[in-house]
């Protein structure tokens, strides 16, 4: 059995988290592209996928009730805010575009009265510019489920070296999915975060040359982000 991590080996990113942060959760079909999308974002802590906006009690992926895929994000309010957030979420899908079903409904749901006001202006203001016609809805009060943890970081998932990479450098009870430098590395493979910006992540990912190689060759062989996030799996 091999020896664990110790202090010095966890990834820079996970030693060094803010002293404050928020949360909000956001609904944008399939849940593992956003969880690369927003992993990818300066500002961004960690990310969770997982099940909210309905009334079934303990969820599952193959019983998921009334609830839709979600990501949790947890972000620095002192490098990004809110608004940034929201920014990202309508840019992020096409608001007019009916989800096939439930599970995939295009939703902000806010943390707090705060959020609440701001997300449904932001709703507003969209609805505004498609004369009424989205589908994107504002679902306040909902309790966040966290999903199984195979949909936890999935497109890093497709990359065992870089997974058992950070398996190793992380405590055993430190779940790959709550690590910040997991969830930007799977920014990386799932084409949202530019390649050129590796020159100073590198010190903060704490993975060797050759696996920074792969996160920069999977990010230069995407084309970046497409203007929304696919609403079923790919």
């Amino acid at each position: 059995m091999s020896a664990s991590p110790s202090a010095s080996n966890v990834p820079p990113m996970d030693r060094t988290l803010p002293a404050k942060t928020a949360q909000a959760a956001f609904a944008l079909g399939c849940f593992w592209g956003p969880d690369a999308l927003f992993g990818a974002q300066d500002g961004v802590v960690r990310t969770t996928v997982g099940y909210a906006g309905g009334g079934t009690p303990t969820p599952t992926y193959e019983d998921i009730g009334d609830h839709i895929e979600t990501v949790r994000v947890t972000y620095d309010p002192a490098q990004r805010s809110y608004a940034d957030l929201l920014d990202l979420f309508w840019a992020a899908h096409d608001p007019v575009r009916a989800p096939l079903k439930r599970q995939y409904q295009p939703a902000l749901l806010p943390a707090t009265d705060a959020q609440a006001e701001q997300a449904r202006a932001s709703h507003d203001e969209a609805a505004a510019q498609h004369d009424g016609a989205i589908s994107t809805k504002v679902i306040e009060a909902s309790t966040f489920h966290r999903a199984e943890a195979y949909h936890q970081k999935y497109k890093l998932r497709r990359y065992p070296a870089l997974v058992e990479a950070f398996e190793a450098m992380l405590p055993a009870d430190a779940p790959l999915a709550d690590s910040p430098a997991a969830a930007l590395a799977n920014g990386y493979v799932g084409g949202y975060r530019a390649p050129e910006h590796l020159d100073v992540d590198r010190d903060r990912l704490g993975l060797p040359p050759n696996l920074l190689e792969v996160l920069r060759t999977q990010a230069t062989r995407h084309d970046g982000w497409a203007g929304y996030i696919a609403s079923e799996p790919d």
